[in-house]
């Protein structure tokens, strides 16, 4: 059985594990500070005496040939950070840690919360292996990448149809007790109606797997939140459904939702247009902007 106890996030040739939010992050039922706008403090702080390490939020196993989502946040030896450069900017390396594959790439800071920061690279990445990302700043090691064989992905990709799903609905829990975990104002508006009706409407869906209160990482309420948010602004153009991680507030049991996905990870936030096509997904970590954005790409 696929479980969420092996979500673990690795962390490229840095050896620093991603654990409980790590010890800068805060885990806020809502953003605060920008709320999620990516600005940074003002003032563009040094780099570690030693160099950034990259903290991957992303899992390695997810990952297939194409334009990938990347998001890294950046760390010392000893934690996470929690600001950085507005505009980070980079190369990938091929395993061998010489052959240049990108010679160029930048992304902006974006920030879930005051303590939550992280910058989503976007490379072409084709061809199946191990490749690495190195900033200006940061360690010669740089972070890990794994391009994977589609074949042995299972978690539903960017270009691949959303499955239906008979997720929890209001009027039918099945069986999860609390079906929203949201941390305030009490459940999401995203239960109504189940996945396959959702892609039965004609209408762009955006599926979140998320569980705010047991998030190991932070990032499940703000990220709730930031969803409600464009919801209220888009109105009925996209049908918007939530589902738990786990059957009840013990946090050990993994719903079906789950297991349908093969999930190891959240949140994860599938985005696909009208006719079901999954155009983008958002795993781990996503701000009001870089959401915002995405959600305007769908038809």
């Amino acid at each position: 059985m696929n479980s969420l106890g092996r979500r673990s996030f690795l962390i490229g040739s840095g050896a620093l594990a991603l654990a409980a939010c790590g010890s800068s992050a805060t885990k806020s039922g809502a953003p605060s500070g920008t709320s999620g706008t990516g600005a940074s403090s003002g003032t563009i702080p040094k780099p570690p005496a030693d160099g950034y390490t990259l903290a991957q939020r992303f899992s390695q196993d997810v990952i297939v040939p194409g334009t990938p989502r990347l998001p890294f946040s950046l760390a010392s030896k000893q934690a996470l950070l929690s600001d950085g450069p507005p505009v980070l900017n980079g190369k990938i390396l091929a395993a061998d840690h010489k052959t240049v594959v990108v010679p160029a790439i930048s992304a902006k800071l974006r920030r879930v919360t005051e303590g939550i920061m992280y910058y989503d690279f976007h490379p072409t990445l084709n061809d199946i292996g191990t490749y690495y990302l190195v900033v200006d700043g940061g360690t010669a090691d740089g972070g890990a990448i794994s391009v994977n064989d589609p074949g042995s992905v299972f978690v539903p990709y960017p270009g691949k149809q959303l499955p239906p799903f008979d997720t929890p609905t209001t009027k039918d829990p099945r069986g999860v007790n609390p079906i929203c975990t949201r941390l305030t104002g009490g459940p999401c508006p995203f239960h109504d109606v189940t996945l396959t009706d959702a892609l039965k409407s004609g209408k762009p869906v955006a599926y979140i797997v998320g569980t705010p209160a047991h998030c190991q990482f932070g990032t499940c309420a703000p990220g709730l939140e930031f969803l409600i948010n464009a919801a209220k602004r888009i109105g009925d153009k996209i049908v918007f459904v939530h589902s738990e991680v786990y059957t009840d507030d013990k946090a050990v049991t993994p719903t079906a939702a789950v297991e349908a996905y093969n999930l190891t990870f959240e949140p994860s936030l599938f985005l696909a247009d009208k006719t079901g096509l999954i155009k983008a997904r958002l795993d781990a970590a996503f701000d009001q902007s870089e959401l915002d954005e995405t959600l305007a790409t769908l038809s």
